[in-house]
C-alpha cells in the first residue's frame, strides 16, 4: 500500500474518533486528484472534517493528530492557513458555503468574488473558510466515511452552488455556456487563477459539475436547454435565486435552498 493510501486510512481512522458525534470526512486537492494513489508526493493532504461544534481541546487534538500523520507518511505541511482553521467545519458552515455566503451577494443577483489575498488576515478569515469548503466539496474528493446521507446533501448540492456562483460572475446575457461558466470559475479579476482566484481547473471534473448544477437550475427553470453545452438564462429567475442565497434560511422556500434535498433533520 502506498504511502498515501495509508494515510488516506489513518485519516478515516482520525474522523472515527474525533467525529464520534456524527459527521463525515474527505481528502480533496491534489491527491485527489491523482489518477493512481501510487502517485504520492510530498505535497500535504488536504482534508475536511465536517461534523458538529467541537470543544477547542478536541480541535486541538486533531490538528495533533493531522500533523502526526502528515510527520508519519513524509508529507509536507501547509501551514498557510491555519490548521485549526481549515481542518474542521460544522454542518451549518457547509451549508453557509453552499449557500455562497464566502462572497459579497448583492440584491441585484451579482457577486464580488476577490482575487486571494496571500496574508494571515484574509487566509485565516470566515468567509475565505467558506470558499475553501465550497471548494472542497465541488472539486474531485475522497469520501472518509462517515455521516453518508449528510455527505451526499452535500456533494450533490455543490454542483448547483458553482453554477450559480458562475452566473452571477459572468456578464450579463441572454445564453450561457458550460465552456463559459467555467472560464468565469477559473480566470477571475485581474488574470488570477488557480490558487490566486478560486481554486478551479478547466477539467472534465469542473464541467461535470456544472453540467449537473446548471440541470438542477434548469429543473428550477432559472435556465433553458437550448442544446447540449448552451442554456437560455430566465434573468427574473436567476437574480431571485442568486439574491436568496444571502437571505437567513427561514425567509426562503423550500425550493429556493441549496441544500432542497438534504435530510429532513440536518442542521452543510
Amino acid at each position: 500500500m502506498s504511502d498515501i493510501a495509508q494515510a488516506l486510512e489513518g485519516a478515516s481512522r482520525i474522523r472515527s474518533a474525533v467525529l464520534s458525534g456524527g459527521g463525515y470526512a474527505i481528502a480533496y486537492g491534489s491527491h485527489a486528484r491523482s489518477r493512481s494513489l501510487a502517485d504520492c508526493c510530498s505535497s500535504d493532504l488536504d482534508l475536511l472534517f465536517v461534523g458538529p461544534p467541537v470543544p477547542a481541546a478536541v480541535l486541538a487534538d486533531l490538528v495533533r493528530a493531522v500533523i502526526d500523520l502528515h510527520q508519519q507518511h513524509g508529507l509536507r505541511l501547509d501551514t498557510e492557513v491555519a490548521y485549526d482553521v481549515k481542518l474542521h467545519a460544522t454542518p451549518e458552515e457547509a451549508e453557509a458555503a453552499l449557500r455562497l455566503r464566502g462572497f459579497t451577494t448583492t440584491a441585484a443577483g451579482r457577486i464580488q468574488a476577490d482575487p486571494v489575498t496571500a496574508e494571515p488576515w484574509f487566509l485565516n478569515s470566515a468567509a475565505f473558510k467558506l470558499r475553501l469548503i465550497l471548494n472542497a466539496l465541488s472539486t474531485p474528493h475522497i469520501y472518509l466515511g462517515g455521516d453518508v446521507e449528510l455527505y451526499r446533501a452535500h456533494q450533490g448540492a455543490a454542483g448547483r452552488s458553482i453554477a450559480l456562483l458562475a452566473l452571477a460572475l459572468l456578464p450579463e446575457a441572454s445564453t450561457c455556456t458550460v465552456l463559459g461558466a467555467a472560464e468565469a470559475l477559473v480566470t477571475g479579476p485581474g488574470g488570477a487563477n488557480g490558487e490566486d482566484f478560486l481554486g478551479y481547473v478547466p477539467d472534465a471534473a469542473l464541467y461535470s459539475a456544472l453540467h449537473r448544477g446548471f440541470a438542477q437550475l434548469a429543473a428550477e427553470h432559472a435556465l433553458r436547454p437550448v442544446d447540449g453545452n448552451s442554456f437560455e438564462r430566465q434573468p427574473d429567475v436567476c437574480q431571485k435565486l442568486i439574491a436568496g442565497l444571502a437571505q437567513p434560511r427561514a425567509q426562503r422556500g423550500c425550493g429556493q435552498g441549496t441544500m432542497g434535498a438534504r435530510r429532513r433533520r440536518m442542521p452543510g
